[in-house]
């Protein structure tokens, strides 16, 4: 199968480069928020060879592409790389109303987690399997081999909070790195010790809520959205010349 063409194809059938704002995708579709859906070729892209169907939810156009969808997107992205990272929220249509907040919403949502399910997926079957092999008796828990398999197995989950740092904030439209820093901070030793005392912590004065930030998500989902809506705004107003 030719995907480079395939990837061709169907960026010619979505009204071209030019009528796409942003492109990713999940377990098996592509998703498009596209400047003019009018233009879209639907017939054309059912005819294509791997595509199995076309979707829209309230402003993504969506193709479904099944199994082989990460090597139609990488074949569209090496056409076009700042698809790749590009997150466009200044010329993204919103749907409005409560429908358009939930679509919004779960649009949000599948793009931060579409991108690390992979490694979710992989931790879980790890984990998995070391619980059958250790039921069946194949594998002691006091032994060695079994915890370097846990380490990378619960590594993942544990340090989940920095996956969706990087894949949230890449989707808000804010800086990757900040958000790695940002997460990092929240699983440092010495504030994971200071939290988990039980005792009242302030900060400047401020009392922090005592968290256990490993393993979790919406912390560091709403400090990237709040961050991403900082970094915009404070974008504006700092001159060119101080800008990193």
């Amino acid at each position: 199968m030719d995907y480079n063409q395939l990837a061709k194809e169907i960026i010619q059938a979505v009204g071209g480069k030019n009528n796409v704002n942003e492109v990713f995708h999940c377990i098996t579709r592509l998703r498009f928020q596209l400047k003019d859906q009018s233009k879209v070729d639907v017939a054309k892209l059912k005819s294509l060879d791997k595509v199995m169907g076309t979707n829209v939810s309230g402003t993504q156009f969506q193709i479904i592409i099944g199994n082989d969808v990460p090597k139609v997107f990488d074949a569209m992205t090496e056409e076009n790389p700042a698809w790749k990272n590009k997150s466009d929220k200044s010329t993204k249509p919103k749907t409005k109303g409560v429908k358009g907040f939930f679509s919004n919403m779960f649009d949000a949502i599948s793009g931060v987690f579409a991108p690390i399910l992979p490694a979710i997926a992989g931790a879980g079957l790890l984990k998995g399997f070391m619980a059958l092999f250790v039921s069946f008796g194949w594998l002691a828990t006091n032994t060695e081999t079994y915890r370097i398999l846990m380490a990378i197995g619960d590594g993942v989950f544990y340090f989940l909070p920095i996956l969706v740092a990087v894949s949230a904030a890449r989707k808000f439209g804010a800086n990757m790195y900040v958000g790695l820093a940002v997460s990092a901070a929240l699983l440092y030793p010495d504030l994971t010790a200071l939290l988990s005392e039980g005792v009242t912590t302030h900060f400047l004065g401020l009392p922090v809520t005592s968290v256990a930030y490993a393993y979790s998500v919406i912390p560091i989902l709403i400090a990237m959205w709040f961050m991403a809506v900082v970094e915009r705004n404070v974008d504006k107003i700092i001159p060119s010349s101080l800008k990193l």
